[in-house]
């Protein structure tokens, strides 16, 4: 499956398909939310996690910059600048 196929499919089977196939790569708190970012099929996607209500908000995509800036608190690069 490739991005944009992922970005054009319903909410619940997008979480379906992270869930099954994705491996966790990080996280981070956003407000209310739990957010996990998730690699899969040579992408990245977010899934947005509502404690409260015990309901994904929204499972969407992310760029290579944008996870960079997102999450450049939670990777250790040191080693690759060697």
């Amino acid at each position: 499956m490739k991005a944009p196929e992922f970005a054009n499919i319903p909410l619940q089977e997008k979480a379906y398909i992270v869930f099954e196939h994705g491996n966790e790569v990080a996280s981070r708190q956003f407000l209310y939310f739990n957010i996990k970012l998730y690699a899969l099929f040579g992408f990245f996607a977010e899934v947005w996690y509502v404690p409260k209500y015990n309901k994904i908000d929204k499972v969407e995509l992310l760029s290579a910059d944008e996870i960079l800036s997102l999450y450049k608190n939670e990777f250790d690069i040191s080693e690759l600048l060697r």
